[in-house]
């Protein structure tokens, strides 16, 4: 869930997020030529930037999306001068998370009669929210742990309502924002109190003792992975989790969740 301090370059509700990458590539315009290839990828996308982007809000929702992008290209090399020509569904940040991904893979151009010929390419970034086991499956952190992290995490600055909302509604557009915030302050309220336990709680996981010694006596440890303090923030409650249920039929209900292909688009 996204109410975890630490979480590395991502906020995320302890998913495993995925994009599948559909390439597909398109000629700006017919050419008439002897001799024509067609552009080409010189290297895909970096698939760990669909899990590291995908839209913080859309993940607490566990939301699937999908978006085109199309670039226009003038030379081998990274599509920067991208554009969205479709996202489904709207609102949550898919489209500009995918036009990252795409400018994250290299396009060759194609040729006519041997000369480059700038083109334009379009793909398709499907994010998908697979099942996932939930769960903490490390050894649970001891008394000394847990006081250690407790002591560490009063220390550092307080992380404050604002910044815990903004991390929740990470992707959603700022005109639906006025509306969810309240939804969100209603439903999961938050505390310091609950702050630190939750994550005097993550830290104590994911370090040893020695190591939160080391950390209270100003040395540096070893930075742990995003899915490592993903993996180490506690479960939802059940009464969260009934939350989060009244959260996505809040939202859904009124903005829509559901995904609508390009070729779906009428006109």
């Amino acid at each position: 869930m996204l109410r975890c301090i630490f979480q590395g370059e991502r906020m995320t509700r302890k998913l495993c997020l995925l994009a599948c990458l559909l390439p597909a590539l398109a000629a700006a315009g017919p050419v008439s030529a002897q001799e024509r290839t067609d552009p080409y990828w010189l290297a895909p996308a970096q698939e760990e930037l669909a899990s590291r982007l995908y839209p913080g809000f859309a993940g607490l929702l566990q939301t699937p999306g999908l978006a085109r992008v199309k670039c226009w290209v003038e030379a081998d090399g990274h599509p920067y001068l991208c554009d969205v020509v479709h996202e489904s569904p709207r609102g949550l940040g898919f489209g500009s998370a995918a036009r990252v991904i795409v400018a994250s893979a290299q396009v060759g151009l194609g040729r006519v009669d041997g000369r480059p010929a700038p083109t334009s390419v379009e793909t398709n970034i499907r994010f998908r929210v697979p099942d996932v086991e939930r769960g903490w499956d490390g050894p649970e952190p001891t008394g000394v742990q847990l006081s250690l992290a407790r002591e560490i995490v009063e220390s550092m600055p307080d992380w404050s309502p604002r910044d815990r909302m903004e991390a929740m509604m990470d992707g959603l557009d700022f005109d639906r924002r006025a509306v969810v915030g309240p939804w969100i302050d209603e439903l999961l309220p938050m505390d310091r109190e609950t702050d630190l336990r939750i994550a005097a709680l993550q830290m104590a996981r994911l370090y040893s003792e020695a190591e939160l010694r080391r950390v209270l006596a100003g040395e540096r440890v070893d930075d742990r992975s995003p899915e490592a303090l993903a993996a180490a923030c506690p479960e939802l409650t059940p009464g969260e989790e009934l939350a989060m249920e009244e959260l996505r039929r809040r939202y859904c209900g009124r903005y829509g969740c559901e995904v609508i292909g390009p070729d779906s688009v009428p006109g």
